[in-house]
This record gives C-alpha cells, sequence and structure tokens, in this order.
C-alpha cells in the first residue's frame, strides 16, 4: 500500500520538529510511530529485513528516505541553517541492504564520538545562525574569517581594508617540511625545518541585505568571477600580496570565499570546477563551534551558550593584525 501525500507530509513535519537530542532511531519505526499505524498496517507498506530486493516496499522507504534527505539540503542550502535533525544510512551487516536512520543531531554527534564541548556548543546552532546571518558589515566578516583561520593555522593576516585588490585575509601552512641540515647551507645551532607552502587567499561577502532570520540573497556567478579574477592576479607580478605573502607565479594556492550570502547552484557549480573553497553560514558555524576561544562559548547552568558581546571582542583581535602592503 504506498503512503498517500498527506502521510509523507506527516512524517516530513514530525522530522522537522525533531528535537536535536532526540535518539536515533530507524526509519520505519519513527514513520510507524509518526503515523500512529498497528504492526499489521506498517507491514503493509514497509519492507522487512528480509523482503526480496524486487519487493515494491523498498521502492516507497527508499521514496521517503529522499524526501527527507531533500529536506535537509533545502534547509542547509536554502536557508543557511543547521538542521536539528538528521538522516543516516548504514548496510544491514547480513542482508546487505540499506537501513535508515532518523534522529537528532546532537544524538548522531554523541554517537560518532565528537568532543563534548563541540556538541554542546552545536546546541547553540541558532542563536550562532541569527548572529552571522545578521552580520551586515563586510569588513566585520573579514576579521571573522582572519580569526578562524588564525586559529587553525600559523600564519595569517586580515589585508588593509582599501586598496586590497579584492583580497581580504591570507594565510599560509606547510604542505611538506625536511629538515634544514640536508637543504640548506646557513645552519641554526638548532635543528631548524624548511618546507613547502600552500597559500589560502580569502575573499569574504557579507550579506548587507540580510536580517538574522531571513533567508539569505543569492550570489550571482558575475560576482564570483569577479573575485576569481582579483585571486588571479596574485599570481602576477601586479598581485599586491605575492609579494607581502611570498605567494609566487607557481605556488600551490587554495581560493576561499567565505560568504552570509548563499550561493545558486550556478555559482556554487563555478566554484566547484575551479577548485574554490566556500564557507557559507552552515560551514561557519561549524568552524566557529570547533576553534571558538571558551569565552565565546561560556557556561551557564551546566551547558555551553552563545556570546556575541565576547565574540565581538575576539573579531576584534584579527584588527590589530590586519596588514598593508609595503
Amino acid at each position: 500500500m504506498p503512503l498517500t501525500q498527506a502521510a509523507e507530509g506527516q512524517i516530513l513535519s514530525g522530522f522537522n520538529n525533531l528535537q536535536i537530542d532526540a535518539p536515533l532511531t530507524e526509519l520505519v519505526a519513527f514513520a510507524t510511530t509518526t503515523l500512529n499505524l498497528n504492526a499489521s498496517q506498517a507491514a503493509n507498506i514497509f519492507p522487512e529485513t528480509a523482503s526480496p530486493a524486487d519487493d515494491g516496499r523498498w521502492v516507497q522507504l527508499d521514496r521517503l528516505a529522499a524526501l527527507l534527505i531533500a529536506r535537509r539540503k533545502e534547509i542547509l542550502e536554502k536557508e543557511g541553517r543547521v538542521p536539528n535533525s538528521v538522516i543516516c544510512k548504514e548496510a544491514d551487516p547480513i542482508f546487505g541492504r540499506p537501513v535508515y536512520n532518523v534522529g537528532g543531531l546532537a544524538s548522531y554527534l554523541t554517537d560518532n564520538n565528537e568532543p563534548v564541548e563541540f556538541v554542546d556548543r552545536i546546541r547553540q546552532h541558532d542563536a550562532v545562525r541569527s548572529y552571522l546571518a545578521g552580520m551586515g558589515d563586510g569588513f566585520k566578516l573579514e576579521s571573522l574569517a582572519a580569526v578562524i583561520l588564525q586559529r587553525i593555522y600559523a600564519h595569517c593576516f586580515a589585508t588593509r581594508r582599501a586598496f586590497d585588490q579584492g583580497i581580504d585575509c591570507v594565510s599560509n601552512h606547510a604542505i611538506l617540511e625536511v629538515h634544514s641540515w640536508c637543504c640548506g647551507d646557513d645552519l641554526l645551532r638548532n635543528l631548524g625545518r624548511l618546507g613547502e607552502r600552500v597559500h589560502i587567499v580569502a575573499s569574504c561577502k557579507a550579506n548587507e541585505g540580510n536580517t538574522a532570520q531571513g533567508i539569505p540573497a543569492t550570489i550571482a556567478p558575475a560576482h564570483v568571477r569577479e573575485l576569481i579574477g582579483g585571486w588571479l592576479i596574485q599570481r602576477s607580478d601586479a598581485g599586491m600580496w605575492n609579494r607581502k605573502a611570498g605567494v609566487k607565479l607557481l605556488s600551490p594556492l587554495q581560493l576561499l570565499l567565505a560568504t552570509t550570502y548563499r550561493l545558486s547552484d550556478a555559482s556554487m557549480s563555478l566554484c566547484r570546477e575551479l577548485g574554490v573553497a566556500v564557507w557559507s553560514i552552515p560551514h561557519l558555524i561549524y568552524l566557529l563551534c570547533t576553534h571558538a576561544p571558551q569565552a565565546v562559548f561560556p557556561t551557564a547552568s551546566g551547558a555551553a551558550i552563545f556570546s556575541e558581546a565576547e565574540m565581538e571582542v575576539w573579531i576584534a583581535t584579527a584588527e590589530a593584525d590586519r596588514a598593508a602592503v609595503a
């Protein structure tokens, strides 16, 4: 018996309303409970683990899973939010057929042995998202990208606010290190290391017309192409930051776009084809929950909270490191 459109809508609504700490459960059990089905009714709709591969009920289960997956994708990419609910798939160890599980994001992360501190922080994703989505100041977004990169890599600075050729922060880290005794003629008393480095060249674009709860506007492919032109300049003698950051003509270069806009399918496709990394709002939420100092997520009543005031203090530290072209 096929699921009606109304029944699918009811399951989708239940999925949307899952709490972040809801335990993981099999999709069949979740749907059965949500629709208030008895065992006989559920058996008419959903397959059993031992059902043959050509059983039409498998198609229906896959369709239902695809519906929930599509909803998560819509929340992430169109709304710029982190969903509280997850759907994941694993293979049955005996029959090898897919088993879908649904539940809360915090439960999923805990089951995958993510640090307790990170899981506590991710529970604040709505508050972090409101802060990011309401950030209409492009300079502040530049500083945010810089302080995140500074927590990940040892060398990073935000650029001067004007005449920066579209480059808002620059970072680099070693991709190969060797001891100096085998490649340098001027040795220090203490053993040193030399290495090749990959350069991260970042541009930021804040959605100045967005509101904290609004759906982000899209950034056009033409704007992405303009940013890419600015990035490519850095490989030439005309690039200001090739001298400041040591970017050479053939240096490994990772292009990064940090934005509170959302990318259209065409813009995202362009970025993927050209190897541009994108930090959208959900990415930034993850990075903040992973790398922000403890002060940004203080503990109150035994749980982490998000402090916008401390966030402002942390971002401001990038201003002291803002570099001007010599």
